[in-house]
């Protein structure tokens, strides 16, 4: 069954009341020495909790590139307030398949902050029912906006965005973001096969330089091209979506070079705001990784300093 059921909730902020369970104190889940989540955290302990569930309507449904398809649906509400690396849940209406909402990062916000976009692949039956149900005209049921999102370090002149497939879906939001603060941006884009590089037109829209990388055509991988460009030139901030690989050498660089480095976790989710407890992974408490606990994605992610998750399950 769906987490909100309403057609319309109002949105929800500071603590909400978990059904089964008593909302807890902020103060119950900053204990660095707690190392397992037992009770239902306090929503709002790294997060703005103010979200909605509405029924959009679909301005377009088109094919982007590649196994890539873009929605873009009518979203004031939610788009007005978003920030880069948060995301939306969708639901297909009328259908049990797929059971739960699908998490989905949101590609880019229009310039009046009415509409938001979604790129999604071609993948399973959500994704296609998603293709084939949700045309211009007709409706889009999501909720959001959820998580914490990127944060670009104070008077940064320039930073290096890393993605990889659908993981690159994530960091238009946050290009478009930087290029209004004035801050350069480069890109390091990877993928399968070079139809499937996605926001390539977005990197030049800004005039930012990116560099990518196909499994069809090269070895390696675009961290290598990454750690060449970082040798001649300074950046403020690396920020990385794609996989665990590149997050560790994404980590790694940033760490040599004593640099903000952020990661947006890509994780299965069903409520989308910690009820569920479904999106779990294991963290480190403090960048030495002694201490560990165990946090929900959907609430204290999806962007996490890459040392909270590299090697926290090692």
């Amino acid at each position: 069954m769906d987490t909100i059921s309403p057609k319309r909730v109002k949105a929800c902020r500071s603590t909400i009341r978990l059904s089964g369970t008593r909302a807890v104190s902020r103060e119950a889940i900053t204990s660095s020495s707690e190392q397992v989540l037992t009770q239902a955290p306090d929503i709002s302990s790294r997060t703005d909790v103010r979200f909605e569930q509405i029924l959009a309507s679909v301005v377009f449904n088109e094919h982007l590139t590649g196994d890539y398809w873009l929605i873009e649906v009518e979203a004031p509400t939610i788009a007005g307030r978003l920030s880069p690396g948060q995301f939306v849940n969708i639901r297909i209406d009328g259908s049990l398949a797929p059971y739960l909402r699908r998490p989905f990062s949101v590609y880019r916000l229009s310039p009046d902050r009415r509409r938001l976009q979604v790129a999604y692949k071609l993948l399973g039956q959500g994704s296609r029912l998603m293709k084939s149900t949700m045309p211009q005209g007709g409706v889009c049921d999501l909720v959001g906006p959820f998580g914490r999102g990127f944060r670009l370090p104070e008077n940064a002149r320039r930073i290096a965005v890393i993605g990889r497939g659908i993981g690159i879906a994530a960091l238009p939001t946050l290009v478009d973001d930087a290029a209004k603060r004035g801050i350069e941006v480069h890109g390091f884009l990877s993928a399968r096969t070079a139809p499937n590089l996605v926001a390539l037109d977005i990197f030049a829209s800004h005039g930012f330089p990116v560099v990518t990388h196909t499994d069809e055509q090269s070895q390696g991988m675009v961290t290598d091209h990454l750690v060449a460009v970082a040798e001649k030139l300074d950046f403020d901030g690396f920020y990385v979506c794609g996989s665990n690989r590149l997050a560790r050498a994404v980590h790694a660089l940033a760490d040599r070079k004593h640099a903000r480095a952020e990661v947006a976790m890509e994780q299965h989710m069903a409520c989308g705001f910690g009820d569920c407890h479904g999106c779990v992974v294991q963290v480190n408490l403090e960048p030495s990784g002694r201490d560990k606990a165990f946090r929900e994605v959907c609430h204290y992610g999806p962007v996490f300093d890459t040392w909270e998750i590299v090697n926290a399950s090692a």
